[in-house]
């Protein structure tokens, strides 16, 4: 991986050691991205199920990686006075710029599975 500096302008080719990044940090950033996007309630549950040998799951997000491609699985319920597929859309692209961002890898997908509409009561009066 090539040293950049502050401009992200590449400083030298020349590795000086290597740079690792867990996956689990890799699927604890999109899940932080995941919640800040506006009108998602909360992270849903993955399906259990049998998931390759490289995969990661961290609160409603599973991260796939195969070759060095980055393939997420986002469960999440939204909440129920958003437009669902243009908070999909969102939520896909804060998980791809929070990952480029924080991390330098590409992104292959981010799929993102509406489980449930959050809704809110209102208090009862007493």
């Amino acid at each position: 991986m090539p040293v950049r500096n502050m401009n992200d302008s590449p400083l030298t080719e020349e590795s000086i050691g290597r740079i690792e990044v867990a996956p689990e940090v890799i699927a604890t950033i999109a899940y932080h991205a995941t919640l800040n996007v506006p009108g998602v309630a909360k992270t849903g549950i993955p399906p259990a199920g049998f998931f390759r040998r490289a995969t990661v799951r961290h609160e409603g997000v599973v991260l796939q990686i195969e070759e060095n491609n980055l393939v997420f699985d986002i469960y999440v319920w939204l909440q129920s006075d958003v437009n669902m597929m243009e908070t999909s859309r969102a939520l896909q692209q804060a998980v791809i710029e929070a990952i480029d961002h924080m991390v330098g890898v590409p992104v292959n997908a981010v799929n993102v599975h509406v489980e449930n509409v959050a809704s809110e009561r209102p208090a009862k009066s007493s």
